[in-house]
């Protein structure tokens, strides 16, 4: 821990600080209980959240604030000022949310803020069928569990596997820098948990939206009360000659 405390940067928010040096439209990092901490001014209201983006680990106050939302500057994430919510790909998992405290022309950093609001779409589609087991098709069906959507939720994906980060297939992955644990976006037990179904190694055929219905691969029908389209891009292939050579791949999945 002591370690840990050492390597903080910026004022500690135990302590209190100026609300007079947190400017209207700005951010400061600092810290509290052992942990990075952004405070952004919006008018006469602080905010707190943790300083680390949950996709990568970028630096949040180093990003750019807009209204009372914060974008990371590496792949530009999101999250709400006012609650740490991840709002926007790439990021899947939230920030903590901290309480302040003012005491005349300073403030505070009390403790976390455990609360979370239950949300109640006010209406819904009886069922999801998403056609696209990516990081959009994944993120879609977790948001719409996020935002209290009860009702049937199908993932369908040509891979054999759950949707995982495609982009560090080219990167750390294929370097061999990064373990084959860190590739999936969520555990399978979190579809079990969240009630999605995911169908792996499956596409769909055909749509027919008059009667809002899918057939699959595997010769199944499924209806739907609505349907997302998230089936990505295909990598473009090189026109050149010598593109047909056998040691010249494309790199689109895992294998």
């Amino acid at each position: 821990m002591a370690e840990a405390s050492s390597e903080l940067e910026g004022p500690d928010f135990e302590k209190g600080y100026d609300t007079e040096n947190v400017p209207e439209g700005e951010m400061l990092l600092g810290h509290a209980f052992g942990e990075p901490i952004l405070v952004a001014r919006r008018g006469e209201e602080l905010f707190a959240i943790g300083a680390t983006c949950t996709h990568y680990g970028g630096p949040l106050a180093k990003g750019l604030m807009v209204d009372c939302t914060v974008h990371c500057p590496w792949h530009h994430a999101r999250f709400d000022l006012r609650t740490g919510e991840a709002i926007a790909a790439p990021a899947l998992n939230n920030v903590a949310c901290y309480k302040i405290e003012k005491r005349g022309e300073r403030f505070l950093v009390t403790g976390k803020v455990d609360k979370k609001a239950e949300r109640r779409p006010k209406s819904s589609p009886a069922s999801v069928v998403i056609i696209g087991a990516g990081a959009a098709g994944g993120a879609a069906a977790e948001m719409l569990r996020r935002e209290g959507y009860d009702g049937s939720v199908t993932l369908i994906g040509a891979d054999e596997s759950l949707p995982y980060d495609r982009p560090n297939l080219s990167k750390d992955y294929l370097a061999g820098n990064a373990p084959e644990e860190w590739i999936p976006l969520r555990p399978p037990e979190f579809y079990r948990e969240q009630k999605i179904d995911a169908l792996t190694n499956t596409t769909v055929t055909s749509i027919d939206p008059k009667a809002k219905q899918v057939t699959l691969s595997d010769g199944r029908s499924l209806g739907y009360g609505a349907l997302l389209l998230a089936t990505g891009a295909q990598p473009v292939h090189l026109t050149i000659p010598g593109a047909d050579l056998p040691h010249v791949f494309y790199l689109r999945n895992t294998d």
